[in-house]
């Protein structure tokens, strides 16, 4: 199979987990054209390689040229070479919402409208709508949009988090109201090999076994650093206050984004607990995060 994002955190972590599994080979679309690559014995690609939204200052249309773009156009070859199954990582954020802090009973599934935010769901969701274009019997396309990932090397909001909790043992982020789904690697990988095993066409919304709060994910991480830490619970009004003058802040902390139980995945048993998942993302050996 190919496997594009190689050198990233998601492809790198599947690529180390399942390279003895299958003949998996890292292609790179920076340094190879798509019509430059020999699908001979290739049965399946799985495309991981995107522009992140933490690459601060890129242009709207760089965004569209390397997630809609170039993810159409290798399917589409991939397509006409009679591979069997594309798998495409695509985020959370395609469904436009960056929490809800006033409607924690909000729950996300896979059949739910979309309305994204910025240039990268946007992009994204573009890719995924032309992807299920060319989805028939011969070629299956698996689309899985994960919340937010953590694990060993991870970036982002939750590494930001550790941080905070490292250097402080009191904190004012005793919310219990909001729940947000997240994943760790190890689970996010082992679905993407599922759906290998089990091509499948479809929308997937991979998750750790349930949601939750920033106050539970704060206890976790500092349980796994081995860290007493203090939360303070925050009154409505603080909530609100944030949420006039700092939205994106309040929405990351306090918001809900929350994931239904995907049907098809949950038949598969996750490999990794959350508890699990956090200790070894965040215990005194690991030096990531």
């Amino acid at each position: 199979m190919f496997l594009t994002g190689a050198s990233g955190f998601i492809g790198g972590y599947f690529y180390k987990t399942y390279f003895a599994d299958y003949d998996i080979v890292p292609i790179s679309l920076r340094k190879q054209t798509v019509g430059s690559l020999d699908f001979k014995d290739v049965e399946a690609v799985v495309h991981c390689a995107a522009l992140v939204h933490q690459m601060e200052g890129a242009p709207a249309e760089l965004y569209f040229k390397i997630n809609r773009d170039l993810t159409l156009e290798l399917a589409r070859r991939a397509k006409m070479e009679r591979v069997k199954h594309f798998v495409f990582l695509s985020t959370s954020h395609v469904f436009g919402d960056s929490g809800q802090v006033k409607d924690h009973d909000k729950i996300w599934s896979s059949q739910d409208e979309c309305h994204p935010l910025d240039p990268y769901g946007q992009s994204k969701l573009e890719a995924e709508k032309g992807l299920l274009e060319l989805a028939n019997e011969g070629f299956k396309v698996s689309i899985l949009r994960p919340p937010m990932v953590y694990g060993p090397g991870a970036k982002g909001n939750i590494i930001q988090l550790a941080k905070l909790i490292r250097k402080f043992r009191v904190l004012p982020l005793g919310y219990l109201k909001n729940r947000r789904s997240l994943i760790f690697i190890g689970n996010l990988c082992f679905y993407i090999k599922c759906l290998i095993e089990e091509p499948k066409t479809g929308i997937f919304l991979p998750q750790d076994e349930k949601p939750l709060s920033i106050g539970e994910i704060c206890e976790a991480i500092a349980q796994a650093m081995n860290q007493n830490l203090t939360l303070l619970p925050l009154p409505n009004l603080v909530i609100w206050v944030a949420e006039k003058f700092t939205p994106s802040i309040a929405y990351r902390l306090f918001g809900t984004l929350a994931f239904a139980n995907d049907p098809w995945l949950e038949k598969f048993e996750r490999l990794t607990s959350t508890q699990e998942g956090f200790q070894r993302s965040f215990a005194p050996r690991n030096k990531e995060g």
